[in-house]
């Protein structure tokens, strides 16, 4: 899947998904505290849905780090370590730090959980192309569930429907508002 297709999603899921993860966090806040959680926690989403191809020099989030991008990308295949469960884990442990901190407790949850549900939604997504990733590194076994070709009409259908679904969203979401 292209950049624009993983972040598209990891936008959606993460206006989908904010009420369940994140909600508890802001629900003594007024309305303009909410809404910047709610913006902070899809801006990682959006983030982390890019991350796992950080195993690529030229990818968004490598040129943003080209030394972390190189020494991952050296030693590592490309839908490898950084498409795997492990990589997910790595997220888990550090949601897990939450409870040690003194402060920024839940700045730091929020943060950490949007950036592991985007890049989950990316690993998801990855599943769904010829290419497939390998899920249970170190194992190099790639699973797949479909055949979509980055960048063919499958993958703009599927852009296209992440782009639907936010439009209906918003629409649905700012209705009161306008009204």
């Amino acid at each position: 899947m292209t950049s624009t297709t993983h972040q598209r999603a990891g936008l959606v899921i993460g206006l989908m998904t904010q009420h369940l993860f994140i909600a508890p966090l802001y629900k003594q806040a007024n309305a303009a505290s909410q809404l910047f959680m709610i913006t902070l926690y899809c801006i990682a989403t959006i983030i982390g849905s890019t991350l796992p191809d950080i195993d690529l020099k030229n990818s968004q989030i490598g040129s943003l780090f080209p030394f972390t991008s190189t020494f991952i990308s050296t030693h590592f295949k490309h839908r490898t370590l950084t498409h795997s469960l492990i990589s997910i884990a790595f997220f888990l442990l550090l949601l897990s730090y939450a409870p040690c901190l003194n402060i920024g407790q839940d700045f730091y949850t929020l943060l950490i959980t949007g950036l592991l549900i985007g890049h989950s939604s990316h690993i998801f997504l990855d599943l769904f192309t010829i290419q497939g990733v390998c899920l249970f590194y170190p194992w190099k076994k790639k699973i797949k569930l479909a055949n979509f070709k980055t960048g063919a009409k499958g993958e703009k259908w599927i852009n296209g429907i992440f782009f639907l679904i936010l439009v209906a969203y918003l629409m649905i979401k700012l209705k009161p508002h306008v009204s």
